[in-house]
């Protein structure tokens, strides 16, 4: 049976016991650490194996961390500010050592290189040179790269193979985040690109959420425009056994444990599948 997690960024707004509390209840047994204003991330950063343990306590393991806001700026011309961004995932990096999470989720383009094709053209140079370095020291602290795609419109990064070309030899703890509903705002077949990142061998993990039809997302399943109906078939016939993460927006505060339960009641339907 698939494992589905939740990512930290649906209860942005509540605070580190409640939100351990909400997505246990929720039935929830993995969580990925996301959103820096999140207080059971802020915690986190303070107190890395204090929340870690709390977690196990409530019955959830931590799978993956996102990379922190200021790590997602690799591609970036002004050498300062990438290379700030570099140092800022590597201290997720040792957090992540510090209590045993595996794997990080990693931003290889930012949208602020410029905007005409000159621009573009430098970006993957630029973001190969950063995972490059992340790589490096990811390996020595034992860490996956989980590298996500994003952007639309056939620019670097938004598809499976851009990313492929960009990590190519960066070894084995490096592979590929495919994000669905960043691939269904690009306008992208959705099982072509999982195809491609499942031949590749290097599809490590998946954030599964759902966009509306103006191309907004992170919705829940099911209040969008996407059938994830293909798509989790194609992962049930390849017998893909990586991550699953749920990636919602943040809800309100009182809505949080409604928007929680909500999610929680897709994660039972499609664990049963």
């Amino acid at each position: 049976m698939s494992t589905y997690a939740l990512s930290s960024w649906l209860v942005e707004k509540a605070s580190t016991d409640d939100a351990i509390r909400l997505i246990a209840a929720a039935g929830f047994r993995r969580v990925e650490l996301s959103a820096d204003r999140a207080p059971i991330v802020m915690d986190w950063e303070t107190d890395p194996q204090g929340v870690c343990d709390a977690l196990a306590k409530a019955g959830i393991s931590v799978p993956s961390a996102h990379s922190p806001e200021l790590g997602r700026f690799l591609d970036v011309p002004d050498e300062q500010e990438r290379l700030a961004s570099i140092r800022d995932n590597i201290r997720y990096f040792r957090l992540m050592a510090a209590c045993g999470i595996p794997q990080i989720i990693i931003h290889p383009i930012s949208g602020r290189a410029g905007n005409d094709d000159e621009a573009w053209a430098a970006v993957p140079g630029r973001s190969r040179e950063s995972l490059q370095a992340l790589a490096d020291t990811a390996a020595d602290l034992g860490v996956q790269l989980a590298v996500e795609n994003l952007g639309g419109g056939g620019r670097p990064g938004s598809t499976m193979q851009s990313i492929l070309s960009m990590i190519e030899g960066l070894g084995d703890h490096v592979g590929l985040c495919m994000d669905i509903g960043h691939s269904q705002q690009a306008h992208l077949d959705l099982l072509s690109e999982l195809r491609t990142a499942l031949d590749s061998g290097k599809l490590l993990t998946l954030h599964l959420h759902d966009v509306d039809p103006a191309g907004k997302d992170h919705y829940i399943p099911g209040e969008g425009c996407i059938d994830f109906a293909p798509f989790l078939g194609l992962l049930s016939d390849r017998g893909y056994d990586g991550g699953r993460t749920l990636e919602i927006a943040v809800a309100p505060a009182e809505l949080a444990a409604q928007r929680v339960a909500q999610a929680g009641a897709v994660r039972e339907a499609w664990e049963a599948l």
